[in-house]
């Protein structure tokens, strides 16, 4: 999608639909002018042009989701199910905020068809609404699990070794065959040396990120600190 969306750029501004983490690294590297959603969202839209951007109306409404929790507890994957089982596709839809109730950034244009269709998520029913930024700007969320790892090197075919356990060589077979991005660029180069901060997006395995290197064990092995998807 990113790549189609940057070759049609024109003189005009051009609005993006949600974009993952990957996809915002493509158009930092662009080499166009471009404006992100600045407020801590992982998934965001962005405003791409050739020239200076001066308008940053970056169109996004947030849909607020209350429900009976005597009835069951709603989780991620149901919102996201309930809403694309609407028609509405992934792009679409921004980050999911689970606390005591549930916010969804939506692009605007989706905003009434969702306000007019939403009533269950899974089996359960609910009332949307929408609610405006300052609701949810101090709610602390994280899509992303705390762990240590062991590893022999920051080679890109031991990380992935480590984090699915997988052999050495299935690991390498698995990076030449496309299956690993780092920095949302495919990278097929088992010997890739992977950095501090580097985003390594693992096929059916989500993503992680190298946050600091915690020790050497006597072995001279790496006790790296990772954050993983949930």
């Amino acid at each position: 999608m990113i790549d189609e969306f940057l070759k049609n750029i024109s003189n005009k501004i051009s609005l993006s639909k949600f974009l993952s983490l990957e996809e915002q690294e493509i158009v930092k590297k662009s080499k166009y002018f471009y404006y992100l959603l600045p407020i801590e969202c992982e998934r965001k839209r962005a405003i791409v042009s050739k020239d200076e951007i001066y308008d940053n109306n970056i169109n996004i409404s947030i849909i607020k989701i209350t429900y009976n929790k005597k009835f069951g507890e709603i989780k991620h994957k149901d919102v996201l199910g309930s809403l694309i089982g609407l028609g509405i596709k992934r792009e679409c839809i921004g980050d999911i905020i689970l606390d005591n109730n549930i916010y969804v950034y939506v692009i605007s244009e989706m905003e009434s068809f969702i306000l007019n269709n939403l009533y269950k998520v899974g089996n359960i029913v609910v009332n949307v609404s929408l609610a405006l930024y300052d609701e949810i700007k101090d709610i602390k969320v994280s899509n992303y699990l705390e762990k240590q790892i062991i590893v022999s090197s920051y080679r890109l075919d031991t990380i992935i070794s480590e984090r699915c356990c997988y052999s050495r060589e299935k690991a390498k077979k698995y990076i030449t065959l496309k299956n690993v991005k780092v920095n949302g660029i495919v990278n097929t180069n088992p010997d890739y040396i992977v950095k501090i901060n580097d985003l390594v997006s693992i096929h059916k395995f989500g993503r992680l990120i190298i946050k600091e290197e915690v020790k050497k064990t006597n072995k001279d092995k790496f006790v790296l600190k990772i954050n993983i998807t949930k």
